[in-house]
């Protein structure tokens, strides 16, 4: 019988990490192509939500930025001009000046710690040291996105992220870019909200060629209402809306430029 032409493409959960393009890019000699089809929702499962910021409810801090972030969470500051170590340093007064912010996050080989670093420290491999970065793959049963919110829950000097937390002794901070924006369904499905994370699927693709014809309709059936239908929010996952459709469909329908790659932010 003849034999089927198979296609390498893989659909994954979170970002391609860069060890990975990196090793795609030595055999290849170019990165792989990425092209969305859902949006990670407030609570995905596993590492594969969308986070949010998280204070104690105590805190009166109502926002933050990208670059107070990068401030807190880094040493190298890609993003931001010094250290922030302190509440006052954000704007707090009063008994807040002087007192520590305890920061809580994600291990360096967990999936939100490597989409953190990347996205928010801008690839700064100096993390603050003191710092607490609680990982899934350590001996705990209890997952990494539950103790961080428990852990800000009990602390009012703490600043974490997590998914969307239920618990009232914590509060969600809006993130100015340069508006504040809340973390919610619709700011999520328009990837307005700064630290939106998407799902991919990413193949092998030709510069200045056409995707081989079976390749090319799979993609676009992925992308069609009948397809992006069957994504369900209370599953963890938003469908595309029809302007961020249209963004991908332009990206298959136009030869690929040779310096396109899959780190393209929401590609």
């Amino acid at each position: 019988p003849q034999r089927r032409k198979a296609f390498d493409v893989v659909l994954m959960g979170r970002e391609i990490w860069p060890v990975e393009s990196m090793a795609y890019l030595w055999v290849f000699q170019q990165k792989p192509f990425g092209v969305v089809v859902a949006t990670a929702g407030l609570n995905g499962p596993g590492q594969s939500f969308t986070p949010v910021i998280i204070v104690n409810a105590k805190n009166p801090l109502a926002s933050i930025s990208l670059s107070q972030l990068d401030a807190i969470y880094g040493s190298g500051h890609r993003a931001a001009p010094a250290n922030i170590r302190t509440w006052g340093e954000l704007g707090l007064t009063g008994e807040w000046t002087t007192q520590p912010i305890h920061a809580y996050g994600f291990g360096p080989e967990d999936a939100l710690g490597v989409f953190f670093r990347h996205d928010v420290l801008l690839s700064d491999f100096k993390p603050n040291p003191s710092s607490h970065l609680l990982s899934d793959n350590d001996a705990s049963k209890t997952s990494a996105a539950r103790r961080i919110v428990a852990a800000v829950a009990a602390d009012p000097l703490a600043i974490g992220y997590s998914n969307l937390p239920q618990n009232p002794s914590t509060k969600v901070l809006a993130l100015s870019s340069p508006d504040a924006t809340q973390p919610t369904e619709a700011t999520l499905a328009n990837h307005q909200y700064p630290l939106t994370r998407s799902v991919s699927i990413y193949f092998r693709r030709l510069p200045d060629k056409p995707i081989e014809p079976k390749l090319d309709g799979f993609i676009h059936f992925v992308l069609s209402p009948e397809a992006q239908a069957l994504i369900y929010p209370y599953e963890g996952f938003l469908p595309l809306t029809p302007s961020l459709i249209q963004k991908q469909i332009h990206k298959l329908d136009n030869p690929m430029p040779r310096d396109s790659g899959a780190e393209e932010k929401d590609q």
